[in-house]
């Protein structure tokens, strides 16, 4: 009898263990890391578009929006000029991220998003200077997210 006793125990031990294990804590202001950055050639010599890939974390969930006209995602292109990342603010390219608001009590998230640029994302074609793209996010209540780049690339 007492050998039963400690077998029914173990489960009930198990469920208030996992009753105590803390769900991931994010912080509220979007957090990006940088995956991937990738070209694409329709012909195998112009480039004609890319990916650039990266994570997110957002601890009050409040990450995209509902609203169709906002722009909440955007990448910027720097070329080196001398020393010097030079930006080019004609050449930024915004988009909207979809709400990303789970239906749960946890409001925290995490996840991955991969944007494609298109037309050819190199856009200084005469230099044979070398070249990045930086990321950056807002959410719905205006916090700006860490910024992110693909590091230096060659064209």
């Amino acid at each position: 009898m007492r050998f039963g006793t400690k077998i029914s125990l173990i489960p009930l031990t198990a469920l208030l263990v996992a009753g105590c294990i803390k769900d991931d804590e994010f912080s509220e202001i979007p957090v990006l890391e940088f995956k991937s950055f990738n070209t694409f050639s329709a012909n195998g010599n112009d480039l004609d578009s890319a990916s650039f890939t990266f994570s997110f974390t957002d601890g009050d969930g409040n990450l995209g929006s509902d609203d169709t006209t906002v722009v909440n995602c955007f990448l910027d292109y720097y070329e080196k000029d001398g020393d010097t990342m030079k930006y080019f603010p004609q050449f930024q390219r915004s988009y909207r991220l979809p709400s990303l608001t789970p239906n749960a009590k946890d409001q925290s998230i995490s996840g991955e998003v991969s944007i494609t640029i298109k037309p050819a994302p190199i856009f200084n074609l005469l230099t044979d200077s070398v070249y990045e793209w930086r990321c950056t996010v807002n959410d719905r209540v205006g916090n700006n997210s860490n910024q992110i780049t693909t590091g230096i690339l060659i064209k």
